[in-house]
C-alpha cells in the first residue's frame, strides 16, 4: 500500500506541474526565412494553437521574427502584420485569410451546407466516425465517413477534420461545400513521402464523451506482445478494462461479468473464440481499421448488453492498387490479399493459422495443491485445515487456431456504400495433466473446441439533402464443446474416476435493422432506427454420462431509438434518447432511455456526465459444480429459470487537454439484476438456477503526454464489484469472482529513425476471492505484476515494406495466476487439488512482416 500511495502522490504532482507549466508559458518565436506554413504548423504542434487557413495561400508568403509574446492574438497580429492576410476568430480558431476578403459575407437568411466524405489518401477508405470541428461545432462522421453540417450564414467557416493515426485537414471555406477529404496516415514507412504539413492526431480520445475511448490501432503493433493480437494488447493497457488475470474469452469492463459486454465487427457480433495465453486474438489485426470502447453509458443505437459495447470496423479494402500483407511469429502465420476489382469496388482476404503445435510442456506452468479436509489427517499432520501441499504436475498441451476472412465492398461516387464481410474461425485446445499424490495418481483431461462463423452486409445510402441512412443485416453463431475428466489411479491398480463433464453449447444471432441520420442547423442532429433481432441458444450439459441440463430456446424481439444530439451555445451538448425494446417471446416491453451532457469551458477543460438504463437478453450463465468450479454456457433469458438482465450506468468525468498532454477521471456506478447462476448441487446448494444482483463502482484515471512520433500515458483504476445472490444467507453483498481494488498501467513508444522502442507495465492489486480458492494459509492476496518490452526495425529494400521485431512478455519473469484456469480436482470423497495454470511466463517472441 505505501507503494502504491508513493505512486498516487507522483501522478498528482506530475499533473500540477504540466498543467501550471503550459498554462503559464510564454510563446518565443524564432524563425528566419521560414514559410508561413512552417511556421503555423510549428506554433500547433508546440503552442496548442487552432488554425484553420488555405494551405496554398499561406505557403506562398515567407517571414522571419525573432520574439516573444505574451498572447496567441499578440503572436498571429505580429505575423500578419506585413502580409496581406487578416484573421478572424471563430471560438479559439484563428481564421486566416486574404485582406482583400475575397470570401463574402453571405445573405443572413441563407443556410449554408457544409458536407462531405472522409478518405484514406493512399488506399481510398472511408475513414469512419472521424472528428470534424466546423468553427468549434462537433461533427462525427457515420460508418461511410460522411458527415453533414448545416450553418447559419457566417463570414468564413474553418473546418477542421481528424482521424486517429492521420494528419490531421485544415481549411477555410465560405460557401456551402461538397466534397472528398482525403487525410494522410501518420505512420509511413521509409521511402514514402513524408508529411511535413500537418498535425498529427495520434493515439487515443479520451474524455470527449462519457465512457467511451477511440483507439488508434496503427500504434498497437508496436506495443509487445503477439502480433495476433494487438487488439487485446492496446485495450488492455486502457484504464477500465481489467487486464490483471489475462482474461482469453472475454474482455471485462468496469465491473462487468463474462457475456454482459459486446464486441462487433463490421456489425456481426463476435462471441469469442477461447485461445489460452492471449497467443491468438478472435479478429485479425491486418483487416482491423477503427476501434471504439464504450465502458458504460454509452447512447441509445447502442443495445442488447448491461456492460461495455467495443464496436469495431473493418477495412474495406485498396481500392487504388494490389497490395499483400504477411506476416510470422513463433506459432502462427499471417496474410492479406486487397485487390481492386473495379475503380470503386475491393476484395479483401485475410487467413491466419498455427503452424506447429503452439505450447509445449516445458513452456506452459501448471501448479498443484493439495488440500487435506480430514480430520483424522488433521491431527497426525498438525496443520491446519486449510493448509495445503505441493503436488508437482506434468502438462502435455495441444493446441490448433485457424481463421478466415473475406470482404466485397463498392463504394459509390456520391458516398454510398455497399459491403458483405464474411468470417470463419475455430480453435481446439486440449491437454492432459499428471501429478503424483500420496498413495496414487493424478490423471487429467480437459478439451475444448470452439467454431464461429459470421457474416454481414451493409447498404449506406447519402441522400441528397445531405442526410443518411444504413440497412444492415448480419448472423453470428458460436459452437462449443468442452469436456473434463479427472481419474485417479491408486497404486493398488484402481481407478476412480472423480469427474467427468461434458457441455455443449451453441448460441446464435440474427438481425436486420435501418439507421438513419437527419442534420439540422448548427450541429443540431436527429438520429433514428428500428430493427429485429433473434437469438437461439441449446446447451447439453452431461455429469457421469447423465443428463445435467438440457435446454432449447429462442428470443425474438424488435426494438426501435431515437436519440437527439443538440449543441446549447459554444460549448455545451446534450444527448437524449430512447431505445424501445418489445420482446415477442415474452410478450413483454423494455425501455431504455437514455440521456448525457458534455460541457467544455476555460478552452481545455470538459465535464462529461451520462445515466442510462439497459437491458440484455442473452446472457453467459456460470455452471458451478459441487467443488465452486466455473464454467460457463450462453442461454435465452426467459424470465423463468434466467431473467432478463436490467442494468442502471451513472458515468461522470472531467478532462484536460492541451498540447498534446491529456489527464481524464471519470468515475462510474453500476446496478445490474438478473445475475443468473446454475448450481449442479452439492450439501450446501441444491440443484438449480439461481439469480441475484451485482453492483460496481469505481474511479478511472488516465494521464498521457505525445511528443511528435513519441508517446507515454498512465492509467490507473479504482474499483469493487460485488454481487449477492438469492440463497445467501445474509443480505450482504460478496466480492465478485474479478473483483480487485487497484490496477496500474504505463505504456511508452520512442521512435528513434527506424527503430521503435516500447514497453508497458501492469500491476493489480489482486483478486480479493482468490486466497479463498488457493486454501493455501496465506493471508495476502497474489498480485498480478507483468513487464513486457518490445523492438521493431522497420525498412524498405526495392520498395518492399518491410519490418521485424522482438517482443518479450513478462520479462522479469513474475508468477502470476491466471484467473479463467482456476480449478479444484477432487482426488477423494474428503480431498482435493487446486490445480491451476501460470499466467504467461517469461515468453520471447521473434516476428517479420512483409507488404508490397
Amino acid at each position: 500500500m505505501r507503494i502504491l500511495k508513493f505512486l498516487y502522490t507522483l501522478l498528482f504532482l506530475f499533473i500540477l506541474v504540466e498543467i501550471h507549466a503550459q498554462d503559464g508559458q510564454k510563446i518565443v518565436l524564432e524563425v528566419a526565412n521560414q514559410p508561413l506554413n512552417e511556421i503555423l504548423l510549428d506554433l500547433r504542434e508546440q503552442y496548442g494553437f487552432q488554425l484553420a487557413y488555405d494551405e496554398d495561400l499561406v505557403s506562398g508568403f515567407k517571414t522571419s521574427i525573432s520574439k516573444e509574446f505574451n498572447s496567441k492574438e499578440e503572436l498571429i497580429s505580429y505575423i500578419l502584420m506585413n502580409l496581406p492576410l487578416q484573421f478572424e476568430k471563430s471560438g479559439e480558431v484563428f481564421m486566416i485569410f486574404p485582406k482583400t476578403k475575397s470570401y463574402v459575407k453571405a445573405d443572413s437568411t441563407e443556410r449554408l451546407k457544409i458536407q462531405g466524405q472522409i478518405l484514406e489518401a493512399s488506399t481510398y477508405e472511408p475513414l469512419p466516425y472521424s472528428n470534424i470541428l466546423v468553427n468549434s461545432q462537433a461533427v462525427i462522421s457515420d460508418q461511410k465517413g460522411y458527415f453533414s453540417y448545416i450553418a447559419s450564414a457566417d463570414s468564413t467557416f474553418s473546418v477542421q477534420i481528424s482521424h486517429l493515426g492521420y494528419y490531421i485537414y485544415d481549411t477555410v471555406f465560405s460557401n456551402s461545400i461538397n466534397s472528398k477529404f482525403f487525410l494522410q496516415p501518420s505512420i509511413k514507412e521509409l521511402g514514402e513521402i513524408v508529411v511535413e504539413n500537418s498535425f498529427i492526431e495520434k493515439s487515443t480520445h479520451i474524455g470527449d464523451k462519457p465512457g467511451k475511448i477511440s483507439m488508434n490501432h496503427t500504434i498497437a503493433p508496436y506495443l509487445p506482445g503477439y502480433g495476433d493480437n494487438t487488439l487485446f494488447n492496446l485495450v488492455r493497457l486502457m484504464p477500465g478494462v481489467l487486464a490483471s488475470g489475462e482474461q482469453s474469452a472475454d474482455l471485462l469492463i468496469w465491473g462487468s461479468y463474462e457475456g454482459q459486454s459486446i464486441t462487433q465487427f463490421d456489425g456481426f457480433t463476435v462471441f469469442g473464440l477461447k485461445n489460452y495465453n492471449d497467443n491468438i486474438g478472435v479478429i485479425n489485426p491486418l483487416v482491423i481499421k477503427n476501434i471504439e470502447v464504450y465502458k458504460g453509458g454509452y447512447e441509445a443505437k447502442y443495445g442488447d448488453r448491461v456492460g461495455g459495447f467495443i464496436n469495431i470496423t473493418g477495412k474495406n479494402g485498396n481500392r487504388k492498387k494490389p497490395s499483400f500483407t504477411a506476416s510470422i511469429n513463433n506459432s502462427t502465420i499471417n496474410s492479406l490479399v486487397e485487390v481492386p476489382v473495379t475503380k470503386k469496388s475491393s476484395l479483401l482476404a485475410a487467413f491466419r493459422k498455427t503452424y506447429y503445435e503452439l505450447y509445449d510442456p516445458t513452456e506452459i506452468n501448471f501448479l498443484g495443491r493439495r488440500n487435506n479436509e480430514s480430520n483424522n489427517n488433521q491431527q497426525n499432520s498438525g496443520n491446519s485445515r486449510n493448509k495445503s501441499f505441493s503436488v508437482d504436475l506434468n502438462a502435455i498441451p495441444d493446441y490448433n487456431f485457424t481463421d478466415a476472412n473475406l470482404k466485397y465492398s463498392l463504394l459509390g461516387d456520391n458516398g454510398n456504400l455497399f459491403y458483405i464481410s464474411l468470417y470463419g474461425g475455430g480453435d481446439n485446445f486440449n491437454y492432459d495433466v499428471e501429478g503424483d499424490l500420496v498413495n496414487a495418481k493424478l490423471l487429467r483431461n480437459e478439451t475444448e473446441e470452439n467454431n464461429q462463423k459470421c457474416a454481414s452486409a451493409l447498404y449506406g445510402k447519402t441522400w441528397k439533402n445531405g442526410n443518411s441512412s444504413n440497412l444492415s443485416i448480419a448472423y453470428s453463431s458460436l459452437k462449443n464443446n468442452s469436456t473434463e475428466k479427472n481419474l485417479v489411479l491408486q497404486l493398488s491398480g484402481k481407478t476412480r474416476v472423480q469427474n467427468d463433464h461434458n457441455i455443449e453449447n451453441q448460441i446464435t444471432e440474427f438481425y436486420i435493422q435501418s439507421e438513419n441520420s437527419v442534420a439540422f442547423p448548427n450541429g443540431n442532429s436527429l438520429e433514428f432506427g428500428a430493427g429485429y433481432i433473434q437469438n437461439e441458444s441449446k446447451t447439453l450439459s452431461k455429469l457421469f454420462d447423465k443428463t445435467n441440463l438440457d435446454q432449447e430456446l429462442l428470443s425474438q424481439r424488435f426494438y426501435g431509438f431515437v436519440q437527439d444530439n443538440l449543441p446549447i451555445g459554444k460549448g455545451f451538448i446534450l444527448k437524449a434518447g430512447l431505445r424501445a425494446n418489445y420482446s415477442a417471446t415474452l410478450n413483454k416491453f423494455y425501455l431504455d432511455p437514455k440521456l448525457s451532457i458534455s460541457l467544455k469551458f476555460e478552452e481545455h477543460w470538459k465535464f462529461n456526465a451520462a445515466w442510462g438504463i439497459y437491458n440484455q437478453f442473452i446472457t453467459k450463465v456460470s455452471q458451478v459444480d459441487s467443488i465452486a468450479n466455473h464454467d460457463f454456457f450462453w442461454t435465452i433469458s426467459d424470465e423463468k429459470q434466467t431473467p432478463v438482465l436490467n442494468a442502471n450506468h451513472l458515468v461522470g468525468g472531467l478532462s484536460y487537454h492541451k498540447n498534446d498532454f491529456t489527464v481524464c477521471l471519470e468515475g462510474y456506478f453500476k446496478h445490474t439484476d438478473g445475475l443468473a447462476r446454475f448450481y449442479n448441487g452439492n450439501a450446501k446448494v441444491e440443484k438449480g438456477f439461481y439469480s441475484g444482483e451485482t453492483r460496481s463502482y469505481g474511479l478511472d484515471i488516465f494521464i498521457k503526454k505525445e511528443y511528435k512520433n513519441n508517446m507515454a500515458w498512465v492509467s490507473y483504476s479504482l474499483s469493487k464489484s460485488e454481487e449477492r445472490l438469492a440463497f445467501f444467507r445474509n443480505s450482504l453483498y460478496r466480492s465478485a469472482w474479478h473483483d480487485q481494488r487497484h490496477e496500474l498501467k504505463v505504456a511508452g513508444i520512442l521512435n528513434v529513425k527506424s527503430f521503435y522502442f516500447s514497453a508497458n507495465y501492469v500491476f493489480g492489486s489482486g483478486f480479493e476471492r482468490t486466497k479463498n480458492f488457493l486454501d493455501d494459509g496465506e493471508t495476502d492476496i497474489p498480485v498480478y505484476s507483468r513487464l513486457d518490452a518490445a523492438i521493431i526495425y522497420k525498412f524498405t529494400p526495392r520498395k518492399v515494406k518491410m519490418e521485424a521485431g522482438l517482443s518479450v512478455l513478462n520479462v522479469l519473469n513474475h508468477e502470476n495466476l491466471k484467473f479463467s484456469n482456476l480449478r479444484r480436482v477432487k482426488t477423494s470423497s474428503i480431498n482435493s487439488v487446486n490445480v491451476y495454470a501460470e499466467a504467461v511466463p517469461f515468453s520471447p517472441s521473434l516476428f517479420f512482416k512483409i507488404k508490397f
